[in-house]
């Protein structure tokens, strides 16, 4: 996992589907070195929570509805280029991955795979200075 020094590292976590967020959560809060400061349930409440929360990471579902999290990437992205995105889906397709990346997101997890795929990711993420 990221070193941090008697810090935490601050997460959003966005999925519309109450369980997920719910599994992705505790995953995270099984390590000391997260800190679920706030979760969204699509990319609209993804971006006022990133304002108002300023996470270092956001793991963000895919396909959602109002605002999907490629469209919530893109305007993170432009807005906070220094955030760290890694986009959560069902659906591993390179065309997908590579245009998740392409858009500003740092990494791509499959939900399946979460627990092998998540915490490799975390643990080389590039994260800004918390505010």
């Amino acid at each position: 996992m990221p070193q941090v020094t008697g810090k935490h590292v601050r997460v959003l976590a966005v999925d519309d589907s109450p369980a997920f967020l719910n599994t992705l959560c505790t995953f995270l809060e099984d390590d000391p070195t997260f800190e679920i400061v706030a979760t969204a349930q699509n990319g609209e409440e993804a971006l006022s929570a990133v304002e108002r929360w300023h996470p270092q990471v956001v793991l963000m579902d895919l396909q959602m509805p109002k605002m999907n999290g490629l469209e919530a990437t893109v305007e993170l992205h432009q807005h906070y280029p220094e955030l760290t995105v890694i986009i959560l889906t069902a659906h591993d397709l390179p065309t997908l991955r590579d245009a998740c990346i392409q858009h500003g997101a740092y990494g791509f997890v499959t939900k399946g795979q979460l627990g092998r795929q998540l915490p490799a990711l975390l643990a080389n993420a590039p994260l800004p200075q918390e505010d």
